[in-house]
């Protein structure tokens, strides 16, 4: 079938006297009348050059059909872009002038585009030349009265002025058409392009400037283009005119910038700082001097007529970044891909239904947390993280943790078991009472999204979740890229503006200067904080609209609009009910999830971070009698942070065995505890035995100094005694022994009758004086 804008393409041979060569030709069907069966075509390879088109070629569609049947390809011809705009794309992109000029034509060749005269032209046994003549005729006596306007031009200078700019505006304008020629290249340019208006636009003036010779390298040829003659003798500025080298010169300026080097030596991007670089590296010739046996590099800046003008450079530079590259060197990749980046694709992109797909991504709270073990003071315990996890269909929050590391993939492993534990369970453990409608979820994923962090290579992760627990995919996105996790990231926004913006302790923006740091506001501890969070998540999950979600099985079935109504349908509907997590033994959903850790068994418990577990199995297995015999040993252990009752360990033939927190008479301080705060108070206590071991130092070196002086009193006192060498056990101990006790009792006697009577010590000389205990020595003795 023949249609207008069939191309068709084939090689004509065109021989000469000397030789003969092929020459490409395609052909654009132009025009065609089916009732003559015939069709109108024209050379694109010499008409999109031309700038006179000539008049199209008229084949029947045999002749055609023959053509085709040779033709090295056969299409669609397309044609410039522009020709499809309309007049606002037109303008939006900068082509007023060309519009100008397209209706100005228009206006002129508008009686010779109907369908009956273009059927004449083309197929007719006659001529139009009757109607361009009628047409010249009235460009003449138009032109006519041009003439006896131009007569009035100096009566009003003001309307003089106004048509010179009318005439600025577009060259083509006051030009009167008064010959063939031009009313028959007008059309045929009307008829080769399509038989529109569009066809009239110059979409050859976009190329304009296009054929200009840039030279490779400066020369003495090489004049700056511009104002200033072609010489550039009357410009101020005698900078010279860029190069092919000048540009690439461009370009590494520009790469250096990009580069890891560039960023680390210029923490921020301007024109500015890339001028003077340019200038620096490119406009500067290095002077090597030797100064004391020290060789020196000075660098000498070129002469203005060597160099390029600031201008030049920045102009230069502007047109090599756009703003893509201009975002990237001023923010770097990481910055650009999480923010400014281009995003066409949605979060849940290929999600089926509710827990197919679980997002998980963390964010340090604005927020500072009481320290809830020392209330002598206000006293903060820093910023926690907050990691949560999302259900991608219905964008329900599923579970969270709040810890004091990260974010890092740990964290990132208790908020997922917190999205598959039982929520009523867990609102109990911190205080609260909820019904299973009001949290329903306690369901194992299909598939995880997390960041990429190389703590968690993903081929260790996937096979260790799809043994244990049947998760089959794991999604990995760019670290430190949580656009990439669309609808978790909106999630942060929400908690910080309903809930963490407005506790005590948080960050705010506009801290003045001399302000109380929030830190030492911090009012809320870790088990509020939790409670807190916690009621915001149920709040989001019960009132949030999702109605933009819905599809036509939820509309039908006319749910609510919330992300919990959205994800008990689809849970039922799409995915059969989910996998109940209740349903699996818990000791194998910490070790599918949890990072694996250590505890040390010895004769009296298993140690774990300073805390003490006991079980029945370790005791049966003689755990505690190999420790005690031969020697500590070490065993794999998984916990779950939320809870320090109890740590999890998996044997070699595949059991899970619970270990439980020692509580001898309930007198346990670590006991119903969080782990994060409880790991505070054990660096305190190790802060405290830290200061303990110092003070027991100092009364140490105290008391040994008290001990030498003894020593030395005592050696003093035997001085002048004779040297003992006697080998055997000295005689007379027990005698001294009961003289010494005779002494020591009548001492406390009289010191028992001072106290009594009130006596001073000179008093009681008087009544008993040295001597009587000389006289006391004699009657023992």
């Amino acid at each position: 079938m023949i249609f207008v804008g069939q191309c068709i393409v084939f090689k004509s041979k065109a021989s000469t006297s000397q030789n003969s060569k092929e020459t490409l030709i395609r052909w654009r069907v132009c025009h065609v009348n089916f009732h003559l069966k015939k069709a109108a075509v024209s050379d694109m390879c010499i008409s999109e050059v031309a700038d006179n088109i000539s008049k199209p070629k008229v084949f029947s569609f045999n002749e055609l059909y023959k053509r085709i049947k040779l033709a090295s390809e056969v299409s669609s011809y397309d044609l410039p872009a522009e020709m499809s705009y309309s007049d606002k794309e037109l303008v939006r992109i900068g082509r007023q002038t060309w519009i100008d000029k397209r209706d100005y034509k228009y206006q002129k060749l508008a009686p010779l585009t109907t369908e009956s005269v273009i059927n004449q032209y083309l197929y007719g046994k006659t001529s139009i030349s009757k109607e361009i003549d009628e047409l010249i005729l009235s460009e003449k006596m138009a032109k006519d009265k041009d003439k006896d306007k131009d007569k009035d031009k100096d009566k009003d200078k003001d309307k003089d002025k106004d048509k010179d700019k009318d005439k600025d505006k577009d060259k083509d304008k006051g030009k009167r058409w008064l010959t063939r020629g031009v009313y028959y290249n007008a059309l045929n340019r009307y008829i080769v392009f399509g038989c529109s208006i569009n066809a009239l636009l110059p979409t050859k003036l976009k190329n304009t400037g296009s054929n200009y010779f840039l030279p490779a390298a400066p020369g003495e040829d090489n004049v700056k283009r511009g104002r200033g003659r072609a010489d550039n003798s009357k410009s101020l500025s005698k900078s010279i005119g860029v190069t092919q080298q000048h540009k690439e010169q461009f370009k590494q300026v520009l790469a250096f910038l990009n580069s890891k080097e560039g960023k680390k030596k210029f923490a921020s991007f301007s024109y500015k700082k890339a001028v003077e670089l340019y200038q620096y590296n490119f406009e500067t010739s290095v002077v090597v001097r030797e100064i004391d046996g020290i060789e020196v590099e000075t660098r000498i800046p070129f002469e203005e007529q060597y160099c390029l003008s600031e201008e030049q450079i920045t102009y230069h530079l502007k047109k090599l970044i756009d703003k893509k590259l201009y975002v990237e060197i001023r923010y770097g990749n990481i910055v650009y891909e999480k923010d400014y980046a281009a995003r066409q694709g949605a979060a849940h992109d290929g999600v089926i239904g509710a827990t197919h797909r679980y997002e998980i991504d963390a964010t340090v709270i604005d927020s500072y947390v009481r320290y809830p073990f020392d209330v002598s003071g206000q006293y903060s315990m820093g910023r926690p993280v907050l990691y949560i996890v999302i259900d991608v269909y219905s964008t329900m929050i599923m579970g969270f943790y709040i810890g004091f590391d990260g974010p890092n993939w740990q964290g990132a492993c208790q908020a997922l078991i917190n999205a598959c534990s039982c929520k009523v369970k867990y609102a109990e453990s911190i205080g609260l009472t909820i019904r299973e409608e009001d949290f329903p979820s306690h369901h194992m994923p299909y598939q995880i999204t997390v960041d990429n962090g190389n703590e968690h290579p993903d081929r260790v992760i996937t096979s260790v979740l799809q043994s244990e627990v049947g998760v089959l995919g794991y999604n990995f996105t760019a670290v430190f890229r949580g656009d990439a996790k669309g609808t978790v990231e909106s999630k942060f926004n929400t908690l910080n503006d309903t809930t963490i913006h407005f506790t005590p302790g948080a960050i705010t923006k506009d801290l003045g200067r001399g302000e109380q740091h929030p830190s030492n506001q911090a009012l809320l501890d870790y088990d509020s904080l939790r409670i807190e969070i916690f009621q915001t998540i149920m709040l989001v999950n019960n009132t949030a609209d999702r109605l933009h979600r819905h599809d036509i099985n939820a509309i039908r079935n006319n749910i609510d609009i919330t992300p919990k109504a959205l994800f008990v349908h689809s849970l039922k509907q799409e995915m059969n009910g989910g996998r109940d997590a209740k349903l699996i033994e818990r000791g194998k959903i910490y070790w599918a999830f949890l990072p694996e850790e250590t505890a040390t068994v010895r004769a009296d418990g298993i140690y774990f971070k300073g805390l003490v577990y006991y079980s029945d199995y370790a005791k049966k297995a003689n755990w505690f009698s190999k420790a005690k015999h031969d020697k500590a040993f070490k065993i794999p252990v998984k916990r779950y942070k939320a809870w320090t009752n109890t740590i999890y360990h998996k044997t070699q033939d595949g059991q899970y065995i619970r270990f439980d927190l020692k509580n001898v008479n309930d007198e346990s301080p670590f006991i119903n505890q969080h782990w994060e705060p409880v790991l505070h108070l054990l660096e305190q206590f190790k802060d405290k035995r830290h200061k303990n071991r110092l003070n027991a130092k100092k009364l140490r070196i105290f008391k040994e100094n008290l001990s030498q002086q003894l020593l030395k009193l005592n050696e003093q006192q035997i001085s002048d005694a004779p040297e003992n060498t006697r080998t055997s056990m000295q005689p007379g101990v027990k005698e001294r022994q009961l003289q010494f006790k005779a002494i020591h009792q009548l001492m406390h006697q009289i010191e028992l009758y001072e106290n009594l009577s009130g006596s001073n010590q000179a008093e009681s000389e008087t009544y008993i004086n040295h001597n009587q205990y000389d006289d006391l020595d004699e009657e023992m003795n």
